[in-house]
């Protein structure tokens, strides 16, 4: 995630996990990163997004919680995984350990890093409470 760098990009996408996300990182984080992301969304509706044609150094996807586990969603967020340029993804997994799985499963196809949401307090066991311990493990884990 972002660190001291001054020329950093950084994308999150995803639903309102992601915005959640993304207020609290670019509240703490002067360059900001870039958000595509919206309440209530589930993967089918991202595929139909005009993708960031930049390359990213770090994308965090905040996707799977709204769509049901049952569909295709491994091959949707496969293919929201392929049409982004991004060094770094790091999945957000859902509190639906159904979900979860699926979304870590796409993540270890790609080596991607996961950050499990479980480990958060929750009201409605789909948002956490406080967005900015998330942005702190976030901003935390850059690798530099």
């Amino acid at each position: 995630m972002p660190g001291s760098r001054s020329v950093f990009e950084c994308l999150i996408l995803g639903d309102s996990i992601g915005l959640g996300t993304a207020r609290a990182i670019n509240a703490k984080y002067a360059p900001q990163c870039d958000v595509l992301a919206a309440e209530r969304v589930h993967a089918h509706q991202i595929l139909g997004w005009r993708f960031p044609t930049k390359k990213y150094g770090a994308c965090v996807f905040s996707v799977g919680s709204n769509d049901d586990a049952r569909s295709d969603l491994a091959a949707r967020l496969t293919s929201i995984r392929i049409r982004t340029i991004c060094h770094r993804v790091i999945w957000l997994l859902p509190y639906s350990r159904q979900h979860a799985y699926i979304v870590n499963s796409v993540a270890a196809t790609y080596a991607d890093e996961t950050i499990d949401l479980l480990r958060f307090p929750t009201r409605d066991r789909i948002h956490p409470t406080r967005y900015d311990l998330v942005a702190r493990v976030l901003l935390r884990s850059d690798p530099d």
